[in-house]
């Protein structure tokens, strides 16, 4: 199954993506209404939410525009699991200032379906929780 999560999500982080519907639309390829999608290390209410539905839900809220992901590297970081460095890229709703930061997204598989997609906002904590310590 390595293989096969690292090219799923080599697949859905092929290009720059758009929050939605690029991103969402690739992770619903193989997300189900139970996916966990966890943002609490990244923003400061960051909640848990369950499927794609979710996260529009909460994206529909958040202060950018505009908001984009560059895949900068993948890790193979075990049996289902995969880590994937992320340059993100928005400007603000209000302000319209430009935005870029580096994180980290892990999705874990079971089964060939996305189960968990986590957010880390420090990338060298990302590393650690995977047991990849450069």
């Amino acid at each position: 199954m390595t293989d096969e999560s690292l090219e799923i999500v080599r697949g859905i982080y092929c290009r720059t993506l758009r929050l939605d519907p690029d991103l969402l639309a690739g992770l619903a390829e193989f997300a189900t209404s139970d996916t966990e999608f966890d943002f609490t290390d990244a923003y400061p209410d960051g909640p848990v939410v369950r499927g794609v539905d979710g996260v529009r839900r909460i994206a529909a809220n958040w202060p950018w525009d505009a908001l984009h992901f560059d895949p900068e590297r993948f890790f193979d970081v075990g049996e289902e699991r995969v880590l994937v460095f992320v340059r993100a890229t928005a400007t603000g709703v209000g302000s319209g200032v430009p935005v870029e930061r580096r994180t980290a997204h892990e999705c874990t598989f079971s089964d060939g379906r996305l189960a968990r997609f986590k957010v880390y906002s420090d990338r060298e904590q990302a590393l650690e929780v995977a047991g990849l310590r450069e």
